[in-house]
């Protein structure tokens, strides 16, 4: 094992003893990001301590500002024990403001804003501590998962949900869109445990879909009218309904996904590797609409967008019956909002293109919880890959929120939160800057708006001209 990798997981135990020999008097106050990653991770720790029997107060935040640091910090009793998960490294420096009895636990792997270096009762246990890039080699939720395994190693049986955070990070970032790093180890016990499968395989977003709605979801151009997927499914022999209507992924045999997946490749109209990739199944669940892993990221991004976080961290703690219930109404409007978002854009020039940036300003119709998905499908597009997408949606009367993704397929190193944050100095703008070298974000006064966007792209063109 490397040895920062070693040096990485001995800190995430010494964690988890500390937090087991908290002060018995209060409660664990768990504080998590609403994303995928962490309702994984706040699930995850909710399921190790209801196990310790040791009793805990979970809340979910949209972002960790610092007057929102201060207000926490205000809110919790003395000696009490706080755990941050998927949070927190962004503003670390306001945890300074706290009464130092409070013993807090930062379980984050966003870049850092200082140094690792703290006071006493701040205990800070992130990769980048430690040279391990936060971006793709582990999740919120699997440090979350390493130090609940620390606690008792029963909770290796939660490894499918740091699976399911790091696949809702799009940290499947290895050949066939693999999990890779300290992700790997978790992939492991997963695997030990019979949680998941880790197989290369034809894949297919949600295949309890139909198979023009699937083939529809694969980006591909040709695709925009439901008629052509008719007449492209004809041409290979491949039935479009059966016994019970349309079919599905799930209905076709082996030869037949195999025979698709050739006629996409062998017609130019996908890359291989979009669609043959590391098929992370959860063997453990009867559900068939949750059962990939990929998929159930997705079902928690809807949660916590649409403002449910309790559905998505009900669905991670085994709530098989009314949060499956609920939840199909939010997918259904989560759906609408970014398939509407996704037209707009694409629509009408709204879609910006300078010199070394393409730039999406959402403030009149996006709205800020979708921001960040809308511009993460954005950057999946082909016809988008050459450049960096910046975007932006209100937030309230002064503010906007930034959201800026990497391409997928970029294979440029450059760090686009490090970016945001020479972006936001060069200009003598005070924000928080949070995410990590290939996604990031950060809170911005509108009346800035228009020179940040200028400056950032200024900066991503000097990075091309000293690469050049």
């Amino acid at each position: 094992m490397k040895e920062e990798y070693q040096e990485f997981l001995t800190a995430c135990k010494k964690a988890a003893e500390r937090i087991v020999q908290r002060n018995l008097s209060t409660p664990i106050y768990i504080f998590s990001h609403f994303d995928p990653d962490g309702l994984s991770g706040a699930s995850i720790l909710a399921l190790a301590f209801k196990q310790e029997n040791i009793p805990y107060h979970l809340r979910i935040l949209k972002r960790l500002e610092i007057n929102e640091v201060i207000s926490i910090g205000e809110s919790v009793p003395k000696n009490a024990t706080v755990v941050l998960c998927d949070l927190g490294s962004g503003v670390i420096e306001s945890f300074s403001s706290w009464d130092p009895s409070v013993q807090i636990f930062i379980l984050d792997h966003h870049s850092l804003a200082s140094e690792c270096n703290l006071a006493e009762n701040i205990h800070l246990i992130n990769p980048h501590c430690f040279s391990i890039d936060g971006s793709d080699q582990i999740s919120g939720s699997g440090v979350s998962y390493f130090v609940a395994v620390n606690i008792n190693s029963l909770n290796k049986n939660y490894a499918h949900l740091a699976i399911i955070g790091a696949l809702g990070d799009r940290q499947d970032q290895g050949e066939n869109s693999s999990l890779i790093g300290l992700n790997q180890i978790i992939v492991k016990d997963a695997l030990e445990k019979q949680l998941c499968t880790d197989l290369v395989s034809v894949w297919f977003y949600d295949k309890t879909r139909d198979l023009v709605t699937s083939l529809k979801r694969l980006n591909i151009e040709e695709f925009d009218e439901e008629i052509v997927v008719h007449y492209f499914l004809e041409d290979i022999g491949i039935k479009l309904t059966g016994k019970s209507g349309r079919r599905t992924i799930m209905d076709l045999s082996e030869e037949e996904k195999k025979k698709l997946a050739s006629e996409l490749i062998v017609r130019n109209l996908i890359d291989p590797k979009e669609i043959y990739k590391h098929d992370y199944h959860l063997l453990r669940e009867s559900e068939i609409q949750i059962q990939d892993a990929r998929v159930f990221a997705n079902r928690l991004n809807a949660c916590g967008r649409m403002g449910r976080p309790d559905i998505g961290v009900a669905l991670c703690m085994g709530d098989r019956n009314q949060a499956l219930t609920e939840i199909k109404p939010i997918l259904k409007e989560y759906s609408k909002n970014i398939g509407e978002g996704i037209r707009w854009a694409l629509s009408d020039g709204n879609l910006e293109e300078l010199s070394a940036l393409y730039f999406v300003d959402g403030r009149n119709t996006i709205e800020e919880n979708m921001i960040g998905p809308i511009t993460s499908i954005l950057a999946s597009m082909e016809e988008y890959h050459s450049k960096p997408i910046l975007s932006c949606a209100k937030i309230d009367d002064s503010r906007v929120k930034i959201s800026i993704r990497k391409a997928h397929t970029s294979e440029n190193q450059i760090e686009l939160d490090q970016v945001l944050r020479k972006g936001f100095k060069d200009l003598q703008l005070e924000t928080e800057v949070g995410g990590h070298s290939a996604a990031a974000g950060a809170i911005l006064q509108e009346s800035s708006l228009s020179s940040f966007k200028e400056q950032i792209n200024s900066l991503l063109l000097e990075d091309q001209d000293n690469k050049n």
